[in-house]
C-alpha cells in the first residue's frame, strides 16, 4: 500500500458518508411461497377471554386440545396482521399483534405438525398478511424435531411445534449490527403473546432454544445466513402421538420464499455472533438442557415456589387478553403522572413469573435480573430500585428525582423521563456465557424480550402505555451500580399513563447537554451515575 493506492482514500470517503436510510433496499415485510398449496384458517378467530395479567402470569385454564381453531388464534394473536391504517405521510401502515421494533417484523413463524382435523401432517409457513398456512413439505416431520434437539420430551408428546425464525436483514437494514439483539426481543414479544394466548386455550407450551440450528434450517428451506431458527415452541403437550423415525424427502425446497434482495449489506459481526452460538451435535443439544437445575447467575434469584408472594394478593383487576392485543400499540408520549403501586407490581410479578423455557432453572428462576427507576408512582419514593421476582418486592437502591437520568438512559428519549417508570432487564453476561457458551447469549436476550413483551400486555390489560427502547449501555451499568456491577443491559421498558397527543416529544437531557459540553472541552462533573 502506497500513497497512489488511491483505492484506499475513495473507499474510506464512501464507507463514512452520511445519508438517510435507503429506502430502495427496505426488505419486504412478508415472504411469499408463490403458488405452494395453502391452508386457509379460520377468519375472525374470537379473542382470548382470560384477563391479561393471569394469562401472562401463566395460569392456564383447563385442558384445551390442538384444532385449527386453535391455531388460528394462537398465530393471529401472536403475529397475525391485527389492521391496516392510511396515513396521509407515510401510506397504508400494517399493525401486528406483537410489538416490533421499527415496524420491521423480521421474525416468522412455522409449524411442523402431526395430522389435525382439517390440517395434514407437514411443515408450513405462517402468512399473516392473509392468515392462511402455505405448506412446505407434505408429512410428519416430527421425528426430524425430535432429533434436532436430542429426543426433548416435550418435542417428542406435542401435536404441533412452532418455529420462530429471524429474516436478519429486515432488521439490520436500520440498526445494523445491533438488529441482532432487535430479532430475539421481537421473538420474545411474539412468544409474550404466544404463551399468553396458550394459557386462554388451557394448551401447555415450552420454549426451547437447544437445538441443532443446520437441521431445523434445513427442514425450514432457510439459509442460515440470511434467515434462521432461533426457538422451538411445542404446543399442546401431552397430547400428540408419538412421532416415528421417518424416511420423508428432505430436498432442498424449490422455492424459498425470500429473494435475495439487491443492495442488501452484510453486518459481518452479526454473522459471527449466530454461527459461534450454533449447536452442532445432539451432544452439546443435550447438555445445554441438562445443566444442573437451580444453578443460575450471582444475583438472580432461586426462590422455592412457597416462598413467592401469591399471585392474587392484591392483583388489580385487568381486561382481557384479546382486549390488551387488539388494543396495544407502543406508547410515543407518557403524560407524566402516577400510577398507581399496585399497578406497578402487578405488571412486574406477573411479567416475571412464569417462562417457560429451557433455560430457566430450578422454581423457574431466569438469566435475568430487574432494575427499575421509579419517576411518578403512588406510595413509591422516587428513585432507582431492585425487584426482587421471588418475593415480589423491590429494594430502594437510591432515593431521589431522576426523570432527566432516566430519559439520558433510554439513549436521550423523552419517553424515559415522562414515563411513571422504566424497568431495566439485566444480566451477568460473564456468568452466563461461561456457564451456557455463546447460547447463552441467546438466551438472555431472548429472555428479556418475553419480559418486555410480558410488559407490554400487562400495561394495556390495565388501561396504561408501554414502550420498549434503545439504550446507553455501560451508563446503565454504571448507574445501577454498585448492586449491578459486572451487569449488562438486555432490554428495557417503560411504562405509564400515554398522553392524549401520542407523538413524539423533543428531548435533551440536563445529563446530555453537560456530556456535550464537557465533550467540547468544559468543566464539569457528569451526574449520570450512582446506584
Amino acid at each position: 500500500m502506497n500513497n497512489q493506492d488511491i483505492e484506499v482514500a475513495r473507499a474510506y470517503h464512501e464507507a463514512t458518508k452520511l445519508s438517510y436510510i435507503n429506502l430502495a433496499n427496505k426488505p419486504p415485510l412478508y415472504k411469499s411461497y408463490g403458488s405452494l398449496p395453502r391452508v386457509f384458517l379460520p377468519s375472525g378467530p374470537p379473542p382470548p377471554e382470560m384477563p391479561v395479567l393471569q394469562a401472562v402470569a401463566g395460569e392456564r385454564s383447563s385442558g384445551g386440545s390442538v384444532t385449527l381453531d386453535a391455531l388460528a388464534r394462537i398465530l393471529f394473536y401472536s403475529a397475525g396482521l391485527t389492521r391496516k391504517r392510511v396515513l396521509p405521510v407515510a401510506g397504508e401502515v400494517h399493525y401486528r399483534a406483537a410489538a416490533s421494533a421499527g415496524a420491521l417484523f423480521p421474525v416468522e413463524l412455522y409449524l411442523v405438525c402431526q395430522d389435525i382435523p382439517g390440517l395434514a401432517a407437514g411443515v408450513y409457513h405462517f402468512a399473516p398478511a392473509e392468515l392462511s398456512l402455505q405448506r412446505l413439505r407434505e408429512g410428519d416431520y416430527r421425528g426430524r424435531l425430535l432429533q434436532a434437539t436430542a429426543n426433548h420430551p416435550e418435542v417428542a408428546t406435542a401435536p404441533v411445534t412452532l418455529i420462530c425464525t429471524a429474516i436478519f436483514w429486515r432488521s439490520a437494514w436500520k440498526y445494523r449490527e445491533r438488529g441482532y439483539r432487535y430479532c430475539f426481543w421481537d421473538t420474545g414479544t411474539i412468544l409474550a403473546n404466544l404463551l399468553a394466548v396458550a394459557s386462554d386455550l388451557g394448551l401447555p407450551a415450552r420454549v426451547v432454544a437447544g437445538f441443532l440450528d443446520s437441521q431445523v434450517d434445513h427442514l425450514l428451506g432457510v439459509e442460515s445466513g440470511h434467515e434462521a431458527a432461533i426457538c422451538l415452541v411445542p404446543l399442546g403437550i401431552g397430547s400428540g402421538s408419538p412421532p416415528g423415525v421417518d424416511t420423508l424427502d428432505l430436498s432442498s425446497l424449490p422455492d424459498h420464499g425470500l429473494p435475495e434482495p439487491e443492495g442488501r449489506i452484510v453486518y459481518p459481526e452479526m454473522l459471527r455472533a449466530h454461527a459461534a452460538s450454533s449447536l452442532a451435535t445432539q451432544e452439546e443439544v443435550a447438555a445445554w438442557r441438562k445443566l444442573p437445575a437451580g444453578e443460575h447467575g450471582p444475583g438472580v434469584e432461586d426462590v422455592n415456589e412457597a416462598q413467592r408472594t401469591p399471585l392474587d394478593n392484591h392483583r388489580p383487576p385487568s381486561s382481557s387478553l384479546g382486549e390488551a392485543i387488539l388494543g396495544r400499540g407502543s406508547t410515543r408520549r407518557f403524560a407524566r403522572q402516577s400510577i398507581s403501586a399496585a399497578h406497578l407490581n402487578a405488571i412486574l410479578v406477573s411479567s416475571t413469573r412464569a417462562i417457560p423455557a429451557d433455560f430457566r432453572g430450578r422454581h423457574g428462576a431466569g438469566l435475568l435480573d430487574v432494575y427499575v427507576i421509579v419517576n411518578a408512582v403512588d406510595g413509591l419514593a422516587s428513585g432507582s430500585y431492585y425487584f426482587s421476582s421471588g418475593r415480589g418486592e423491590l429494594e430502594l437502591l437510591r432515593e431521589g428525582g431522576l426523570r432527566e437520568e432516566a430519559g439520558h438512559l433510554c439513549f436521550e428519549q423523552a419517553l424515559g423521563a415522562d414515563a411513571s417508570a422504566v424497568a431495566f432487564f439485566m444480566a451477568d453476561l460473564e456468568w452466563v456465557l461461561g456457564r451456557y457458551g455463546n447460547r447463552g447469549y441467546r438466551a438472555a436476550q431472548l429472555e428479556a424480550g418475553i419480559v418486555g413483551g410480558n410488559m407490554y400486555l400487562c400495561a394495556h390489560g390495565l388501561g396504561l402505555g408501554a414502550t420498549g427502547m434503545t439504550f446507553y449501555d455501560d451508563e446503565v451499568t454504571e448507574f445501577f451500580s454498585p448492586h449491578a456491577a459486572g451487569k449488562s443491559l438486555m432490554f428495557l421498558t417503560a411504562l405509564g399513563v400515554k398522553d392524549r397527543q401520542n407523538r413524539v416529544r423533543p428531548f435533551r437531557s440536563r445529563v446530555g447537554v453537560l456530556l456535550d459540553s464537557l465533550a467540547r472541552g468544559a468543566g464539569g462533573t457528569p451526574t449520570a451515575s450512582g446506584g
